[in-house]
């Protein structure tokens, strides 16, 4: 009998309590206070959402809206472990990655999502606008018909599909988009911009070669030579017609209409704005960065590497602006 009790006291497992022999049983049970107080918190932050929204409390101290995130998701992650997260858990989960910009992560949650639910409308539309961040434009199209499928007269996929067609600068097609969605969504203000937007615009897609020639006179190609750095020089009239572009760029009209097309869209936003008219602009985008100069009949744009440096862009397209009006006798 001496020799038994010694083995189990010098067993290490022989000295614990039932309370800390649980929390080895159970990975849980040891940790419920903190699980406990997690949700304590997660509830409070419920309670204070509206005032987390607006930044204050009712006595107006800060809240940091951060942790109520951070908050968020730790408890996402232990229930993710306690039981598997059901669709709407994962569609929410992708679209706070999407607007963070995490978005593999998010595609990999909508994917998890849309094979528990295939035909779940939100996780179509979470799908395409991943596909238009990842500048997949036909992939986009279809996901936004497949919500269209679900749901007629979706807003959000009306939306995005008269965005896609006023990138590809076909105005008849996103028309009927815009209006059908304000048709049932009156009050759609995003919808209601785009639709404002367009209404006075002429249609600059039109095919390669039934385009309006430039009539005025006749530009000398080395008075207008861009920098070195320079990678895409074009000037056009305000309606798209081209004017000149730099020798050996290919497909010139269909740059001309791009840069009308992002050109109207700016000058736009601004006006809506009350911000006046676009005089300068500059796109920064992953591999370019594209510099604009404009009056009421001309718009210039030069394309520079996106790691050019800003001072010298405005400075080289101030140059070419100058030159282009001397050029075509129009002062500045």
């Amino acid at each position: 009998m001496g020799r038994r009790r010694r083995e189990r006291e010098r067993a290490p497992w022989a000295r614990l309590t039932p309370g800390q022999i649980g929390s080895f049983a159970c990975p849980f049970w040891g940790c419920r206070a903190w699980l406990t107080s997690v949700l304590c918190c997660w509830r409070v932050s419920d309670r204070l959402k509206s005032s987390a929204d607006s930044g204050f409390t009712s006595q107006g101290e800060s809240i940091d809206v951060g942790l109520m995130r951070l908050l968020a998701r730790i408890w996402e992650a232990i229930t993710s472990i306690t039981r598997p997260p059901n669709a709407a858990t994962l569609f929410r989960r992708a679209d706070l990655y999407r607007q963070e910009g995490r978005f593999e992560e998010a595609a990999e949650l909508v994917a998890q999502g849309l094979r528990l639910q295939p035909n779940n409308g939100v996780g179509h539309l979470l799908s395409a606008y991943l596909h238009l961040a990842f500048r997949q434009i036909g992939p986009a199209k279809a996901e936004f018909q497949t919500v269209l499928g679900v749901d007629p007269y979706h807003p959000r996929a009306l939306l995005g599909l008269a965005r896609i067609a006023l990138e590809e600068r076909d105005l008849a097609a996103c028309r009927p988009f815009l209006d059908k969605a304000l048709q049932y969504y009156p009050d759609f203000p995003e919808a209601r911009a785009l639709q404002e937007m367009v209404a006075g615009w002429a249609d600059v897609g039109v095919p390669a070669g039934q385009r309006p020639a430039y009539a005025g006179p006749p530009l000398a190609m080395e008075r207008l030579k861009p920098p070195a750095a320079g990678r895409e020089f074009v000037l056009t009239q305000a309606d798209g017609t081209l004017v000149f572009s730099q020798q050996g760029d290919k497909d010139a009209e269909d740059l001309a209409a791009h840069v009308t097309q992002v050109y109207r869209i700016a000058a736009a936003t601004l006006a809506r704005a009350g911000l006046g008219a676009l005089r300068r602009g500059i796109v920064q985008a992953t591999t370019e960065t594209t510099f604009f100069r404009s009056n009421d009949r001309l718009i210039l744009a030069l394309t520079f590497p996106q790691d050019v440096k800003i001072g010298f862009g405005l400075l080289e397209t101030d140059k070419m602006w100058t030159n282009s009006l001397r050029e075509l006798g129009v002062r500045a």
